[in-house]
């Protein structure tokens, strides 16, 4: 049966209901599949999700096999197929995820008017950086690179509240970031820059001709009852 990834339609799906349509067990322990899944597995450079089903906390592995999203319930959980399950995702985690996967964006492109693409993501809360490629002739070396006006660009697009936008061309998920290109991914994003706040650059450097910026921002708290 089809796993629909609530998660890609809609960051802020922080909640859901829906029944288990697959269980079983491997070397990491027991696991179910829900039909509606709303968390993000580990991959694409973003950590997983951190939630709960039943008010159990769980882990999130994407099945190799599969691709389907299996949950791992870090307590027994008594349940069977077709039963209905409730999840619940840590929203505070769940935003400062899709901050810094959208702000790593922002830097790829910024960087590719200075002639750097971007490799290899690393969006994790306290450690995220962006890896780049030089791309020819044109590439500025990091001891030219302006990073006080590469911040300061990409703090304008926040304030202007570029709006970002997801959709599907076949099988592959594409991400389009207001005035940028598009570009394919399967993370979690904001849905306009607005939401993001206090982005910087905290540090930049090149080691066997590959360009590392490493980098800050979160998103803005959401008044919400919700939130954990």
């Amino acid at each position: 049966m089809t796993q629909i990834q609530r998660y890609l339609d809609d960051t802020y799906c922080f909640f859901c209901t829906s029944e288990i349509i697959a269980s079983g067990s491997d070397d990491w322990g027991n696991w179910f599949i829900l039909k509606e899944n709303i968390f993000h597995p580990q991959g694409g450079g973003q950590p997983s999700d951190i939630g709960w089903v039943n008010d159990i906390a769980v882990q999130i592995r994407k099945q190799p096999t599969t691709g389907q999203v299996a949950i791992y319930p870090e307590l027994p959980l008594r349940c069977s197929l077709g039963d209905k399950m409730i999840s619940k995702v840590s929203v505070a985690d769940r935003i400062s995820h899709a901050a810094l996967h959208t702000t790593g964006h922002l830097l790829d492109w910024e960087l590719r008017q200075y002639g750097w693409i971007a490799t290899k993501g690393h969006h994790f809360p306290g450690e995220s950086r962006v890896e780049f490629s030089p791309t020819g002739n044109q590439t500025i070396p990091l001891h030219q690179l302006p990073l006080q006006d590469i911040e300061a660009a990409i703090s304008i697009k926040l304030s202007d509240g570029k709006q970002v936008k997801t959709w599907y061309e076949g099988n592959i998920r594409l991400c389009l970031i207001e005035d940028t290109e598009p570009t394919s991914c399967a993370g979690t994003h904001v849905d306009n820059l607005k939401k993001i706040n206090e982005f910087s650059i905290k540090s930049a450097k090149v080691k066997k001709g590959i360009l590392r910026i490493s980098y800050d921002a979160s998103h803005i708290f959401l008044r919400s009852n919700h939130a954990s």
